[in-house]
């Protein structure tokens, strides 16, 4: 049944199988083939599917285990890996030990039959194989949406690790956004949030706008990036739950082009702009404000910001800001 649908249409299909069954998805594309598709329900019911494409995969026993683990630290409640290839018999002892449910070709096609989904399969079939981008309604995903989720999601020289599905992680939470914010800067390519945090588990909102410029004024200097490379800067206002939040640069990673970047330092900052770049404390229910700045190749075709797994645990909600800085 699946055939004739191309690599990269088959993680679409999956999504738009679970939006008929009351799902709101993501997909999430990744630079070794493999792909995740996340999916919330208004319940608060939150759901993954890992997803291997490629007709000759044999997926293994401890890539189920890893991403069983990986859904019962995140508070997963639906697991799904899916493949167009096959499970290893030891993949699918993993898979009843995990509470992971499996579906190759034919179990697919069996679910299809049963939910009468069959016109569904036949909209992504067919086309050369191509980006997954290429169907993607505005506002636009970055190119090759985020890179990392499998494979290593974020000097500057920080690694941040978005994972374990297949050796790479998750976001429960994503928000496309394309990059605007008032002030000097350009709206640039597109730029995305992940939250890894579920519900139960976010400690605070974070609104947040992004902008991307060849320069940063302070009162007292004019800092510019390296040659080649280009300014973004995340504004956040910071609004703490139920108990304070401390939100630090060092909490952030900017995911570009499959090379993650750690926030950027300035030499000779004042006093008031070491305060913008300063942590955002907030008391509960009140809210903190911060600055963030990443310096990135200029030709950059997309980019996702992430919250580290040492920080607090946020929501990310998209926002219009005032920069504090031009």
């Amino acid at each position: 049944m699946f055939d004739e649908m191309r690599a990269s249409a088959f993680p679409e299909f999956l999504a738009a199988f679970w939006e008929e069954k009351g799902w709101s998805t993501s997909v999430t594309e990744n630079d070794d083939g493999t792909y995740l598709v996340g999916g919330d329900k208004d319940s608060g019911k939150r759901g993954l599917i890992g997803v291997r494409p490629d007709e000759d995969t044999e997926i293994g026993a401890s890539e189920v285990e890893d991403f069983a683990a990986f859904c019962d630290k995140k508070g997963v409640d639906v697991r799904v890996m899916a493949t167009r290839g096959r499970f290893t018999t030891g993949a699918r002892s993993a898979a009843d030990a995990g509470d992971v449910h499996l579906l190759d070709p034919n179990e697919l096609a069996s679910s299809v039959r049963d939910e009468g989904a069959e016109d569904l399969v036949e909209e992504f079939e067919g086309g050369d194989d191509g980006s997954l981008l290429d169907n993607v309604p505005t506002p636009p995903l970055p190119g090759g949406v985020p890179s990392g989720v499998p494979i290593v999601p974020i000097v500057v020289a920080v690694v941040v690790i978005l994972a374990a599905v297949f050796a790479g992680g998750t976001l429960l939470s994503f928000v496309p956004f394309v990059g605007g914010g008032s002030g000097a800067g350009d709206a640039g390519p597109a730029v995305t949030a992940f939250s890894m945090a579920a519900d139960e588990n976010t400690t605070a909102t974070a609104e947040w706008d992004v902008r991307v410029q060849d320069e940063l004024r302070t009162a007292n200097n004019t800092y510019e990036p390296a040659d080649g490379e280009t300014f973004v800067l995340v504004q956040m206002n910071v609004t703490a739950g139920d108990s304070q939040v401390v939100v630090r640069n060092q909490n952030f990673a900017l995911a570009v082009n499959g090379t993650n970047y750690g926030h950027q330092r300035f030499e000779n900052a004042s006093q008031q702009f070491r305060q913008q770049l300063s942590a955002a404390t907030a008391a509960p229910g009140e809210s903190g404000r911060m600055l963030v700045v990443f310096s990135v190749p200029e030709e950059f075709d997309g980019a996702t910001l992430v919250e580290r797994p040492d920080g607090p645990g946020l929501r990310f909600e998209r926002a219009d800001l005032a920069f504090d800085v031009e």
